[in-house]
């Protein structure tokens, strides 16, 4: 007789397929109750693992003991007795290896309770298009929280980026460097809502707290406040005066506003003129439905700061709208801190710097954890001169949103204005996940050109421009070419002098912008082309153009009459202009 048969007369199949329904059935309860008990996370994994190891046992006493009309006894057969020993011994193995290689890895990014991410809820509504619900109530809860001055919040860029990851709690939390993480979800029906929260110490494993609230639609902002004053309690924090329990004051009685706001806050998070040009009508009709609404009005401040980078937007109408958008949002609430922080934008491209500085300390001071305010003030500090100390205000907005293409991009690229060549390529590497996949090879593309590198400036950019088109690595090949004399550098020029002066193109021949065009035609020796594109940029941005003012790459052009002149219209002073000629000139 083969081991098959005798299992099958000792019925241990039927057996062990009684006890697999059972204890699938057992995990699977215990992963849905673990959460409502408040058990620790390594509860649900432990019971796994108990009815994993049960498993072989459950096997070995399959065939070990017979079941007869006289009661339970000893079978004494020895066939397949080794066989059925090796297999139950595998599978217990197989137990405690799953067990311990998927143990969870003790977090050690920020050991302070104090220290949170908000997670996108799941939004569990029937109509998949409500997500960006879900996302605002996540967004409001988070902004609520990044006021507190004594929690350091992950900004909603990075704590989003997880929204489609299957990564464990203890994971995010390290890679966010935080401790708790708050999760949860949103189910939307009609007029009424649910929502699940819970929060998890990611260091220790504990649901900290979990609560759910089936409520009124309108009630909705009161169970943002709630969930956020629980939060507060449990970590032994303050919230401001305007979350103190008891303090709840709806930013408006209309939900349609309140849908739209949503709808604008995740276009403009996207950025692209497309997306804010989208969200200025979304916040203007969200102010028809409600005049009063504060944040509608911040929210369309925010945009209009940024438009024209992003848009062929005039440029003094949307900072005249920009200023008008947050002078109203702070009139109806002084506490806001997105109107700060657009009005302190808005200084800064204006070159009022001393009024900027005072803006983003006013912004920071309402929200310590609000990281745009942060990288804004970091581009602000860098305009104005103090390079260095915009790279440190970087840092900081960096470590708040360390997933953001945005934040990591304009970081990487103040290294590299700031002449830290190999720090910027470094950033770049290391925050490669979020940088923009043009961004960080142009950034290589401008080292290498500027230490006349053209072998490294080619496999810097090659692969970008060849996914534009045969067209565009022609002209990619002959500029490069004409670098080292085997080209029509006048023929060259002419192209490079038609891209744009705005924002990169994703359709032009080439992702290289004004500056970098700039670069290309120093290095060929037209510097009075880089100025003409240059005063032609500066009609577009001209904040941007000031910049290079404080960039030693471009360092021979502040010998011309014509940069200088081009940067004291700018408001640059000495000594970053004809005194920081190179040595020789």
């Amino acid at each position: 007789m083969n081991l098959f048969a005798e299992l099958q007369r000792r019925k241990v199949f039927k057996v062990g397929a009684a006890y697999l329904v059972v204890g699938w059935l057992l995990i699977q309860v215990s992963s849905t109750v673990a959460p409502q008990l408040n058990l620790p996370d390594w509860a649900p994994r432990l019971i796994t693992l108990i009815i994993l190891i049960g498993f072989p046992i459950t096997l070995l006493l399959a065939w070990i003991f017979e079941a007869t009309p006289e009661g339970i006894r000893v079978d004494s057969g020895t066939v397949g007795n080794k066989g059925i020993f090796v297999v139950c011994a595998i599978l217990a193995a197989l137990a405690v290896g799953w067990y311990w290689r998927t143990r969870p890895v003790e977090v050690r990014g920020d050991s302070d309770a104090r220290s949170i991410a908000v997670l996108p809820f799941v939004n569990m509504s029937d109509d998949k298009g409500n997500e960006y619900f879900s996302d605002g109530i996540s967004e409001e809860i988070l902004n609520v929280l990044a006021r507190t001055p004594d929690l350091r919040v992950a900004a909603r860029t990075s704590s989003f980026s997880f929204r489609k990851q299957e990564k464990e709690v203890p994971d995010i939390a390290r890679e966010l460097k935080v401790r708790m993480v708050l999760e949860g979800s949103v189910r939307k029906q009609g007029e009424r809502v649910r929502v699940t929260a819970q929060l998890i110490d990611a260091d220790k494993g504990f649901h900290v707290w979990s609560q759910t609230y089936d409520r009124d639609l309108k009630d909705i902002f009161a169970i943002q406040d709630e969930i956020a004053n629980a939060i507060a309690d449990e970590l032994k924090v303050k919230l401001d005066a305007t979350h103190a329990p008891g303090a709840v004051v709806p930013d408006t009685n209309d939900l349609g506003a309140y849908d739209l706001y949503l709808k604008g806050m995740a276009l403009w998070a996207g950025r692209g003129g497309k997306n804010l040009l989208e969200a200025v009508e979304l916040f203007r009709t969200a102010l028809k439905k409600d005049p009063n609404y504060a944040k509608a009005w911040a929210g369309l401040a925010l945009t209009y700061a940024i438009l024209p980078e992003w848009s062929e937007f005039p440029y003094t109408e949307s900072r005249a709208l920009g200023r008008d958008a947050a002078e109203h949002a702070l009139a109806l609430d002084p506490a806001l801190p997105e109107p700060f922080a657009a009005l302190a934008y808005v200084a800064g491209t204006e070159f009022r710097y001393a009024t900027s500085r005072a803006l983003y300390d006013r912004a920071i001071a309402i929200a310590p954890s609000y990281a745009t305010a942060y990288q804004w003030y970091g581009e602000t500090l860098q305009g104005k001169g103090d390079v260095d100390a915009g790279v440190t205000m970087l840092r900081k907005a960096v470590g708040l949103d360390p997933k953001s293409s945005i934040v990591s991009s304009v970081y990487a690229n103040l290294l590299y204005t700031a002449h830290r060549d190999d720090e910027a390529i470094a950033a770049c590497e290391a925050m490669a996940a979020a940088i923009d996949e043009e961004w960080c090879p142009l950034i290589k593309w401008d080292v290498a050109v500027s230490r006349k590198d053209n072998a490294q400036a080619r496999a810097a950019l090659e692969q970008v421009v060849a996914a534009r088109g045969p067209g565009a690595i022609a002209l990619f090949h002959a500029q490069m070419d004409a670098l080292e004399g085997k080209g029509d550098i006048e023929a060259i020029a002419r192209k490079l002098m038609d891209v744009p002066d705005g924002q990169m193109d994703p359709n032009g021949m080439t992702p290289m912008a004004a500056p970098d065009v700039a670069l290309w035609l120093v290095m060929a020796g037209r510097n009075d082309l880089a100025i003409e594109k240059l005063a032609r940029y500066r009609k577009i941005a001209p904040q941007n153009t000031r910049l290079l003012a404080f960039d030693a790459h471009l360092a021979v052009l502040h010998c011309e009459p014509r940069f200088i002149e081009l940067m004291r219209s700018l408001r640059v002073e000495e000594p970053h202009l004809a005194t920081d000629c190179p040595k020789g000139r």
